[in-house]
């Protein structure tokens, strides 16, 4: 009977380099950098869509030839991992006067939203499973350390982090699509008037998208409270 200890599956990753890796640092004499690279990539993504973006087409935003961009971007991929990673750069934490674990979540949520808004086609990236750099790995890490300073476990942290992602995804996403009115629903069928509590929410017209997003907010964040509400730690140092 054999002894041999069983293999551990092999990460998902494990097979790619590492964009971080990869890349050089190195400023060759055409003008170029990686960080012109990438917010030529980004203000084309915010103009024209994810599809839009490309080597090629960024290289000519720039002047310059598309194999002068690979000494800095080795690869479409490393390219969508570093336009990922330059959205956080404008992600503002909460601020040091922020009281407690549900204000600091309040403000990650409205500030995704705000990040969202700006680069729908972030979202995008997400769902095809990017490789996060040091500028996600630096706001989250800041965020857990806010949140543990208020008697937040990680474990806890992370979940309750996860929910307020899909839910403000969520959100974004049918914002993009309404955009402040209300789905369309068959003015036939509605005539029929079997359907008088459709009809009447159709009359009360549509929320304004702010005081939607605050008031879907609060519910998530109220339910959180009462899951979370026997599992906090006593807080540690409070942030001055």
């Amino acid at each position: 009977m054999s002894t041999a200890a069983p293999r551990r599956p092999k990460p998902r990753h494990a097979d790619r380099s590492s964009t971080w890796d990869g890349i050089s640092v190195d400023n060759a004499n055409n003008g170029l950098t990686r960080e012109r690279i990438v917010a030529a990539a980004v203000a084309l993504a915010d103009k024209d869509g994810l599809a839009a973006v490309s080597i090629r087409k960024i290289a000519s935003e720039l002047e310059a030839s598309a194999m002068a961009l690979y000494h800095y971007v080795p690869s479409k991929r490393d390219l969508l991992n570093l336009m990922l990673d330059a959205t956080y750069t404008e992600f503002e934490l909460p601020p040091p006067d922020v009281a407690d674990w549900r204000a600091s979540l309040h403000h990650f949520a409205w500030e995704s939203r705000r990040s969202l808004q700006r680069h729908p086609w972030v979202s995008l990236l997400r769902a095809n499973d990017p490789e996060y750099g040091p500028q996600c790995i630096r706001s989250l890490e800041a965020l857990l350390t806010r949140l543990s300073r208020f008697g937040l476990d990680i474990r806890n942290a992370i979940h309750l982090i996860g929910a307020l992602f899909v839910f403000v995804n969520g959100f974004v996403a049918l914002e993009d699509i309404y955009q402040g009115e209300q789905p369309l629903f068959s003015e036939a069928v509605l005539a029929t008037g079997n359907f008088p509590k459709v009809a009447r929410f159709i009359q009360m017209g549509a929320e304004p998208p702010d005081q939607a997003f605050e008031r879907a907010l609060n519910w998530m964040l109220d339910g959180m409270a009462s899951d979370i509400k026997h599992q906090l730690r006593p807080p540690k140092n409070r942030i001055r």
